[in-house]
């Protein structure tokens, strides 16, 4: 197996058990899950795209898939950095030689509309790595098209309860599905984010608020668990983060300016 292959293999395995920590037993949230899904479902999304990874000077494509959420009328998407590039540079413990560590490009994005079996063209707008985001745009946006108002925001604090909605795969049948998460702490190093435990997307107040942006750190937490000789039992930071939604806001609405990046012909 390819370096990288077993990176990505790595990063996804600890993805999908910090999320299995998150199925805890609950409350009855059916109430909410109502409200929530009937406010905000039809604008999370499923977006494909064309991954290219080159390493040692070959190019290998692959198709994948992300969770995005239309943030404008006009078909602003918000998206996870990742899914538009990834340098696995940043996966390798500090002090160590990089080499040449693969890169990946994202292309070729599509996007899925709830309801819909049309897969409609999209274009990168931009990204920001220091925040982890990236933001694309529907080519031809539909009218009347559904979208989360991020300007509608509360401010998340530690200890918090969120909710966050995902879209699955067309193996589930496309449907929204709704998990629960909380705000476990704040850090300040390198950067302001809350440290959480759940799913990555948006997050959600009970009322339908936006909190902020949950994701993963790949390349960080990856660092963290080998750098060292242990056997890496300390798991404080196993944790997603949280970038408040004031910042999340900000950010999207400095994109929400800026023209669609054409596609490389």
């Amino acid at each position: 197996m390819k370096p990288f292959h077993r990176i990505v293999l790595f990063a996804s395995a600890l993805l999908v058990s910090m999320s299995a920590s998150a199925a805890r037993p609950l409350d009855d949230y059916s109430q909410i899950y109502r409200a929530l899904t009937a406010k905000h479902a039809a604008a999370v999304v499923t977006v494909k795209f064309v991954m290219s990874v080159t390493a040692s000077g070959k190019e290998e494509r692959a198709e994948d898939r992300t969770q995005g959420l239309l943030v404008a009328k006009d078909g602003l998407l918000l998206v996870p950095d990742r899914a538009v590039s990834v340098d696995f540079s940043d996966f390798m413990p500090d002090g160590k030689s990089k080499g040449a560590a693969p890169v990946s490009k994202s292309s070729e994005f599509r996007v899925r509309l709830a309801g819909s079996e049309d897969w409609l063209p999209a274009d990168l707008v931009t990204r920001d790595s220091q925040l982890g985001l990236a933001w694309l745009r529907l080519r031809n946006a539909p009218a009347n098209l559904g979208f989360v108002d991020l300007a509608d925001g509360v401010k998340a604090t530690p200890g918090m309860v969120f909710f966050s909605l995902l879209r699955t795969s067309d193996e589930w049948g496309g449907v929204p599905v709704f998990r629960s998460g909380m705000i476990l702490g704040e850090t300040r190093t390198p950067k302001t984010v809350l440290l959480v435990d759940g799913v990555p997307g948006m997050a959600f107040s009970a009322e339908g608020h936006p909190m902020g942006y949950v994701d993963i750190d790949f390349g960080r937490l990856m660092r963290s668990r080998s750098g060292g000789s242990g056997l890496g039992l300390d798991m404080a930071d196993v944790a997603l983060q949280m970038t408040p939604i004031d910042k999340v806001a900000a950010a999207t609405a400095m994109a929400a300016k800026l023209p669609s990046v054409a596609p490389a012909k």
